[in-house]
């Protein structure tokens, strides 16, 4: 027997328990219930998976269907419990006696609270603590008000209410029910961002950062809220506090022994996770034991364990699968099916157009308080889409919604009201900021930046992009090769790429200004490419970055630092790896979807660049460093560079970067032009030709200007050769495969010519073009470097 409260009266209702519980079904063929059916899931192992099951294909089924609209998953789990709830199959007495049983209720529901808290201590784990710290006077007032305001202006609103309650518990259901409509939580916001991949752009990080300082402020208002109405408030709060103060100064430091025991590249000793887990565990017992909200036990824990690798990042990878895949999702729906949304809206309840009103005016508050803030140092559409991210409801607030609900602090038709101001707040919000906000327009810049365009006696502005360590020797002997000169200096920006594991904030470091960061990965790079401006003499200057971020996002982090710096050129590696012997070893589909990203989006001229196991470098006069592999008996000889040039804008921007080479008389530069039967045949007094023929033309022009530059080298050779289709093409070019040891063509994306018909369809690497793609097959015989360049796009 046990007793419900409903509002103001007690209920008693009778429950029948099967002693000693039932674990195992005696299966289908047993008459032991009235259906084979209610026999199965009479277990209550049997049972639990059942229901696990259902939610899990529902929720998945509804993303599937739901998914092309823009809505996330996270609606579709609560439309999943909402389906599944008294709102619609949970009105079925036969549903909800097999399915969904009274008894049942404990196990599905413990299962779902673990899986939240284990939510709430891996968001914990990839939070970074020194965002706050790093944050800056716009972030903390914008992160402060964000809060403060909407809080007070809706105490202000319901003032007249809260003097007419003479009850305690039903001014704390209206201060509480302010409160989570005035906060803005670090989870919440996280979550829609890595939703709307939008964490590594600037208005992600505002939005990380001010939700960051937001949730700050409202864990002050909950703590003081305990002090001043529970009767114990005093105690409990010294407790949380000291709980709070284990993990930061006993907890933390203990952790970052570990680290410092584990040899760099090392995994950590197997029993360190499991440990951290069941202390999280230990802090969800306890946090539940001084009346808090079980989960905040391992959010502060969480927050205590050093982010990313190895600590860090080993707790994600071990819970984040399963966490995210099957239990937040039962606990998104065990939330939802508490509340009855039907009944609240055919039935209504006492002030239900009082509290829909309180909801909106809170939003509008907030809204335009972070609208108001914002609008002077932001665009006005940026700043209506981080005020529209502020607003955003989710995980959190239905938490909390539901545990209070549970303990009758809000009405039941309350938290069906929430329930659903929650599902339309996260379906509308993510649809509106897509549609307001593309990070990639700010890229669509519509001045040339590229080599075609370059000054003379301009700086060369080059962004180096490295994934690991071998690519650094490659990289700088292709910035080697550019020939920096005291008129024509070289800019290099280095950017070492990092993929973001066990964090969730991703970083841009200026190591001019920050030390190296993540276990020191980014040392060797630094003191590379520092050597590499030393050997310079002057002639080139070097600044390093670092970028942590997820695979799927670094492209903004790229092209956004070539917006910011201006470049004319973006170098990044190919995707394959080749060893010396010319085999490939390695190939990397992340690093190539991030290669196309990039081309798509690039605000300058972009470089692929690929070494099929080359060693030898340049012996440039600029005194640039060389690769580690070379050896003396490679430069006995002139390195050789060969421009393919067919025509096109990308062929023109090859075209002068290898003039740009050629500058080098250490050099031998040769330009092999494939010239089409056609264009051969065409004479100058063939007026028609020349009408249809106008882009040939500019390439005609552009390659003459080129050789006027390079007339008076010894170093630089033109050669012509006559071709009538790809095949010809695709002979001609493994004809000179193993005579270069530096290739540069253009990429020419959408060129149809006769030089190349029919070589596009045999493609295996669109990425690089027809003739790249030509020079990276596996069944090419040579060792040479290729570089494939793409001009910076036209937007219209």
């Amino acid at each position: 027997m046990s007793m419900v409260q409903s509002n103001t009266t007690w209920v008693t209702e009778e429950v029948c328990y099967a002693f000693p519980p039932r674990v195992r079904s005696g299966g289908i063929f047993i008459n032991q219930g009235p259906s084979p059916l209610e026999n199965l899931l009479s277990a209550s192992v049997t049972l639990l998976n059942v229901q696990v099951l259902l939610i899990l294909c529902l929720s998945n089924a509804l993303h599937f269907v739901f998914r092309y609209l823009g809505i996330v998953p996270f609606v579709t789990q609560c439309l999943a419990g909402v389906i599944l709830g008294p709102t619609l199959l949970g009105k079925w007495d036969y549903y909800k006696k097999v399915f969904f049983p009274h008894a049942s209720q404990d196990s599905l529901g413990a299962l779902a609270m673990t899986g939240y808290s284990f939510f709430m201590f891996m968001t914990g784990v990839k939070t970074d603590v020194g965002m706050l710290i790093r944050s800056g006077r716009k972030t903390m007032v914008l992160g402060i008000a964000s809060v403060l305001v909407p809080y007070i202006i809706g105490l202000a609103f319901q003032a007249s209410r809260l003097l007419s309650r003479p009850g305690l518990m039903e001014r704390m259901e209206i201060i509480g029910f302010t409160a989570l409509q005035a906060m803005t939580t670090f989870p919440v916001v996280s979550h829609l961002l890595v939703e709307l991949k939008l964490t590594n752009s600037e208005l992600g990080r505002l939005a990380l950062s001010s939700s960051l300082v937001s949730g700050l402020v409202a864990a002050c208002l909950e703590l003081s809220a305990i002090l001043t109405t529970e009767k114990h408030g005093p105690l409990q709060a010294t407790l949380t506090v000291l709980l709070v103060l284990f993990a930061t100064l006993v907890l933390r430091p203990a952790m970052l022994w570990v680290i410092k025991q584990t040899p760099q590249g090392k995994k950590l000793h197997s029993s360190c996770v499991p440990i951290i887990v069941a202390v999280a565990l230990l802090y969800q017992i306890g946090f539940d034991a001084l009346k808090q909200s079980q989960a905040l036990g391992p959010f502060i824990l969480g927050l205590a364990v050093p982010a990313g690798p190895p600590l860090g990042s080993a707790v994600i990878e071990t819970l984040e699968v399963v966490t995210n895949s099957i239990l937040f999702p039962v606990f998104v729906a065990t939330c939802a099916m508490r509340g009855d949304i039907y009944t609240m809206i055919t039935t209504g309840f006492n002030n239900k157009r009082y509290y829909f009103q309180a909801i909106l005016a809170s939003f509008v508050v907030k809204f335009l308080a972070c609208l108001l803030l914002s609008v002077p140092w932001m665009p006005r559409s940026d700043s209506a889409v981080l005020a529209l991210i502020m607003c955003s409801k989710g995980i959190y607030e239905l938490s909390v919604f539901a545990v209070q609900r549970d303990t009758q602090a809000i009405a039941e038709p309350l938290f069906s009201l929430c329930l659903a101001y929650i599902i339309l707040n996260s379906t509308v919000i993510p649809i509106i900021v897509k549609h307001l906000y593309d990070p990639s327009r700010k890229y669509a810049g519509y001045q040339a930046r590229n080599m075609f365009s370059l000054r003379p006696n301009s700086e060369l502005k080059v962004l180096a992009c490295i994934h690991k360590p071998h690519h650094v020797g490659y990289m700088i002997n292709l910035l080697d090769l550019m020939c920096p000169t005291e008129d024509n200096p070289l800019g290099v920006y280095a950017l070492h790429l990092i993929e973001l594991v066990g964090r969730a904030t991703p970083m841009l470091i200026s190591h001019q200004k920050q030390k190296a960061v993540s276990d020191n990965c980014s040392i060797e790079v630094i003191l590379a490419f520092n050597q590499y401006e030393r050997r310079a003499f002057g002639l080139a200057s070097v600044n390093t970055f670092t970028s942590i971020s997820q695979t799927k996002f670094m492209h903004d982090d790229i092209c956004t630092l070539a917006l910011d710096k201006s470049t004319v050129l973006l170098l990044t590696p190919f995707h394959i790896t080749w060893g010396l012997d010319g085999s490939v070893e390695a190939e990397d589909n992340t690093m190539r979807a991030l290669n196309s990203r990039v081309l798509e989006r690039a605000p300058c001229s972009v470089g692929i660049y690929f070494n099929r196991g080359n060693v030898r470098v340049n012996d440039a006069g600029g005194g640039a460093a060389r690769s580690s592999d070379a050896t003396s008996s490679s430069l006995s000889s002139a390195y050789s560079v060969c421009v393919i040039y067919l025509g096109g804008r990308d062929d023109h921007e090859a075209l002068c970067l290898g003039a740009r080479m050629a500058r080098d008389t250490s050099l031998e530069l040769t330009i092999l032009h494939l010239v089409s039967r056609e264009d051969a045949n065409v004479t100058n007094n063939n007026v028609r030709a020349n009408r249809l023929s106008h882009e040939r033309m500019i390439d005609q022009v552009v390659l003459k200007e080129a050789m006027q530059k390079v007339a008076n080298s010894p170093n630089v050779r033109y050669s012509e050769k006559v071709v009538e289709d790809g095949p010809q093409t695709a002979t001609a070019v493994r004809a000179v495969a193993g005579n270069y040891d530096l290739f540069v063509v253009g990429r020419r994306d959408g060129v149809d010519s006769p030089q190349t018909a029919g070589l596009a369809e045999w493609s295996e690497f669109p990425e690089l073009g027809v003739i790249g793609d030509l020079l990276a097959s596996k069944d090419l015989e040579t060792k040479a470097s290729v570089l494939v360049v793409q001009q910076q796009k036209q937007f219209k």
